[in-house]
């Protein structure tokens, strides 16, 4: 059996729980549907963090004329973690 950690599934439960008793989803609601943004689906084999973080980033380009444009171009990215961010172990990945 693999060495994994359940942290992502039950920080999650967690949250839904405190919602759920904090009267933020009120008493008697159905279809409660909680999950991470940026969640992705892995193909590869081995173990992943459900949630890739993106980061946003923009900037103004150079003009060949000098100075810089009046826009700017955004744009993001998304990495992949090493280690889970809450109990710290690294992931078992198929390299």
């Amino acid at each position: 059996m693999k060495d994994t950690c359940n942290c992502f599934t039950e920080n999650l439960e967690r949250v839904k729980n405190h919602l759920t008793e904090s009267g933020a989803i009120p008493e008697g609601s159905i279809d409660i549907d909680v999950r991470w943004q940026n969640q992705v689906f892995i193909l590869s084999e081995g173990d992943f963090s459900p949630v890739n973080p993106k980061i946003n980033f923009e900037f103004r380009v150079p003009k060949k004329g000098g100075g810089h444009a009046r826009n700017l171009r955004k744009s993001d990215i998304s990495i992949v973690a090493t280690h889970c961010c809450y109990c710290g172990r690294k992931y078992n990945r198929d390299d």
